[in-house]
Formats: structure tokens, C-alpha cells, sequence
């Protein structure tokens, strides 16, 4: 009776050294097993969350470029355009207006000029013509 009650004292207590010793190990495991996953998780989670704002940010910045660069290129054809048209435009009215005006006066003064010697002949003639008759 006396070495049945040593050998379950004995039993209880490796039965709590073993079930401490099982639960600390355990325990540990769990712990490391459980903060390197959530490292992991973590890590990721950043480095997804980085790269999303990195690429949102870097499309942004292209875009604002592209268009600053596209409206002054587009600016800058524009008025070379305009400017050319309105260059050609104005040369082209002033050339139908100085051509026209020039055909008008050179008109004008041989119309004038041929008059007059035309005058002239004529009265000479006449004068002649009544000589001769007398």
C-alpha cells in the first residue's frame, strides 16, 4: 500500500512536470509560430500598400506632366498656326487692295491723260481744219 501510494505520488507528480514542461514548450511555439506569421502578414501588407500608393502616386505625376507638356505643345502649334494664317490672310487682303488701287489710279490717269492729247488732237485739228477752209 505504501509503494502504490509512492508510485502514484510519483506518476502525479511527472504527470505535472511533464504537462508544465508540454505547456511551456507548447506555448513557445505557438508564440514564435503565431509572431512570425503575423511579421509575414504584416510585412506584406505594407509592401502592397507601399507599392499601390507608390504607382497611384507615380501615375499622378506622369499625368500632370503629360498634359502640362501636351497644352504647351498644343499652345505653341496653335499660335505658330494662327499666326501663320493671319500673316497670309492679311498679306493676301493687302495685296488685293493695294492691286486694286493702283488699277484704279493707273486707270484713272490714263483715262485723264488720254483725254486731254485726244482733247488737244482734236482742237488742233479743228484749228488746222478752219485755216485751210479761210
Amino acid at each position: 500500500s505504501a509503494t502504490t501510494s509512492a508510485l502514484f505520488a510519483s506518476t502525479s507528480a511527472l504527470n505535472s512536470v511533464t504537462t508544465s514542461a508540454l505547456n511551456s514548450v507548447t506555448t513557445n511555439a505557438l508564440n514564435t509560430a503565431t509572431t512570425s506569421a503575423l511579421r509575414s502578414a504584416t510585412s506584406t501588407a505594407l509592401n502592397s500598400a507601399t507599392t499601390s500608393a507608390q504607382i497611384a502616386a507615380t501615375t499622378s505625376a506622369l499625368r500632370s506632366a503629360t498634359t502640362g507638356a501636351l497644352q504647351v505643345a498644343t499652345t505653341s502649334a496653335l499660335n505658330s498656326a494662327t499666326t501663320t494664317a493671319l500673316r497670309s490672310a492679311t498679306t493676301s487682303a493687302i495685296d488685293s487692295a493695294t492691286t486694286s488701287a493702283l488699277h484704279s489710279l493707273t486707270s484713272s490717269a490714263l483715262n485723264s491723260v488720254t483725254t486731254s492729247a485726244l482733247n488737244s488732237a482734236t482742237t488742233s485739228a479743228n484749228v488746222a481744219s478752219t485755216t485751210a477752209l479761210r
